[in-house]
């Protein structure tokens, strides 16, 4: 729910889909058979005519203004951005009408327009099929000539007519993306030397915010361009057969990975399909999920305490939407504000909670699911909703707010409580705010006290089916990761620094939140033993027997989606008033009566059965 500031790190594409879109727009081969004794020429038939010209450069970050040109069987190429993409630096003279490339151990270049010599370290080279040219103000050189001087390798191929440019000394890459967990973006730069040196691998690391992690992954999937290690934030929602149409199975890879099987085969966000492994949860601390934080400067000023049933609640955000909390003489602050999301109540819903028990819909009890939806609980939470809706403690645009828009909310001290996690609300306090994640919320004082809980787990990594380095690679890659973060071994790395803790805190997950955690270190010695004693105390509660993360693939897919899209809807209807209490009872009487309803739970109770033991 905090803004993020997005540094960009580098990625370059990698993935045969990602070729095929850049064809148009990246350099192709050239040739030059006066130059290098290797070089293939290109048959007379090839291509005797001025053609627009098909190139792809595989993990070089080399781009141009113009398309490159097939004449005469030779390759041309916008030079300067050839060359400066190639790391040399580039000089015009114009009197001579030459482009000039050095860098540091490479031979320089020379190019002149119009005619058909370049020179290599000094020495001529005369001959080329195609003199250099200028046109549209570029200097357009050969690039084969320009490429294979530098050290690289270009490979013709005839069939689908392209060629492809690498650097036979690169090391094999990959891709990641993970989402961020801390509001930073920053590349960080000693993990991924280390991670680099250790395995001989480059990492191209993506790194996107919460906001817009499900939409960009849903994007990129449909596309058919998933990075070839890839963190599904929640597995669940596709379906079998969809889940294994990109992603590999990992099952006998696992063998040799005993830390990463025992989290694929037990951790939430496990996906095992007809038997086989299709994905490796990210490790995470179950209770590092958003629960209600309040703003104790707030509670200091009024003089109360930190309540703890949520009618004490109710009395506290009646005080801080009347009562000026933040002392600016105006009646301009709300006691509770959160969005919505298509699943459901999104940060609301630990009202739900509060009075269910349970952190989802959906929970196990003898063996059997247990609906929560459509039980008096449920009831009772949604009526709490509507009266604090009425009563001006919620936020009046609850329904239609952005993350984002309740984080400029919190930002700006309109509102004194809102669900949250540890690292959110610590990065949220500081001269001006002070939030504290209450300790503990319950329905009444004879009610069990509840605690956050991150019900479909951390993520899950999936190995997709487009990447090209073989999936044994990677996963030693993301084992060595997860098993250093576990043994504390990052922090004895010489000049680390905080991008990289926080990146390998979303890269390999946070199994503590009270270890390595940077966003608690930054706290006051004071608030800090207060979130101390809050995680503490959330540790004494425990969902992981009775949760069901495989519900939200009913949920949010297949037949049943518009089914319970209309309960949702209902929900908010009543909490705005715009549907009785009465409404919604009368609902639920049907919808439980329906043949959809019953279907779904004969499913709900297939899936806990056939689950892996």
């Amino acid at each position: 729910m905090i803004r993020f500031k997005f540094r960009r790190s580098t990625i370059a594409g990698m993935t045969v889909a990602l070729a095929a879109t850049l064809l148009n727009s990246i350099p192709v081969s050239a040739e030059d058979q006066t130059t290098r004794k290797n070089l293939t020429p290109l048959a007379a038939n090839q291509a005797l005519q001025d053609t627009s010209a098909n190139v792809v450069f595989l993990n070089l970050p080399i781009s141009f203004p113009l398309p490159p040109r097939f004449i005469k069987g030779t390759i041309m190429v916008p030079g300067k951005a050839l060359l400066e993409g190639l790391g040399y630096k580039t000089k015009w003279q114009a009197d001579e009408r030459k482009l000039v490339a050095e860098q540091e151990n490479k031979p320089t270049l020379v190019f002149w327009a119009g005619l058909a010599q370049a020179e290599i370290n000094g020495k001529k080279i005369t001959g080329p099929p195609v003199a250099s040219f200028i046109d549209q103000q570029v200097l357009w050189i050969p690039l084969r000539l320009a490429a294979e001087a530098s050290g690289l390798r270009v490979t013709w191929d005839a069939a689908n007519r392209y060629a492809i440019v690498t650097d036979p000394l690169a090391l094999p890459r990959f891709s990641v993306m993970t989402k961020i967990d801390n509001g930073l973006a920053e590349s960080p730069l000693k993990m991924l030397e280390y991670m680099k040196q250790t395995f001989k691998l480059d990492v191209d690391f993506v790194q996107v915010g919460p906001e817009y992690y499900r939409q960009k992954t849903m994007v990129m999937i449909a596309a058919g361009d998933p990075t070839a290690l890839m963190l599904l934030e929640d597995p669940y929602v596709f379906q079998d057969e969809l889940m294994s149409s990109f992603s590999i199975d990992l099952t006998k890879d696992l063998e040799d990975y005993p830390r990463l099987k025992e989290l694929a085969l037990t951790a939430p966000g496990s996906r095992v399909i007809d038997g086989k492994i299709y994905g490796v949860p990210r490790p995470g601390d179950p209770h590092n999920a958003s629960f209600p934080a309040i703003r104790k400067d707030w509670l200091d000023k009024l003089g109360l305490i930190q309540p703890q049933t949520m009618e004490e609640l109710y009395e506290v955000l009646k005080r801080f939407t009347s009562q000026d909390p933040d002392g600016n003489g105006k009646h301009d602050t709300i006691g509770l504000t959160g969005y919505t999301n298509e699943f459901g109540l999104g940060t609301l819903s630990w009202v739900e909670h509060a009075f269910t028990g349970n952190p989802a819909r959906f929970t196990i009890k003898d063996g059997k699911v247990i609906d929560y939806a459509v039980s008096t609980e449920e009831t009772q939470a949604l009526q709490w909703l509507a009266r604090a809706f009425k009563d001006g403690l919620l936020d009046k645009e609850f329904a239609a707010v952005s993350m984002q828009q309740v984080s400029d909310r919190l930002r700006s001290n309109k509102a004194g409580l809102a669900a949250l996690n540890i690292n959110e609300a610590a990065a949220l306090t500081g001269d001006d705010s002070v939030w504290l994640p209450l300790t503990t919320v319950k329905a009444s004082s004879t009610s069990v006290p509840i605690a956050p809980w991150n019900t479909q787990g951390n993520g899950t990594y999936i190995v997709s089916k487009n990447s090209k380095l073989g999936a044994k690679q990677i996963l030693a890659w993301l084992d060595h990761g997860i098993e250093k973060t576990e043994s504390g071994g990052w922090d004895t790395l010489k000049d680390w620094q905080l991008p990289d803790q926080q990146a390998v805190n979303s890269l390999f997950g946070q199994s503590d939140m009270l270890k390595r955690n940077s966003s608690l270190d930054s706290l006051p010695a004071a608030i800090r033993s207060e979130y101390e004693a809050a995680i503490k105390s959330w540790k004494k509660i425990s969902y992981s027997t009775t949760s069901l993360p495989e519900a939200s693939s009913l949920l949010q897919t297949g037949q049943y989606v518009e089914f319970n899209r209309e309960l949702e809807q209902l929900k908010l209807k009543v909490i705005m008033g715009e549907s009785t209490i009465e409404d919604w009872t009368n609902f639920i009487s049907k919808y439980t009566a329906s043949a959809d309803y019953k279907a779904m739970l004969v499913e709900m109770n297939q899936r806990v059965s056939t689950r892996v033991k």
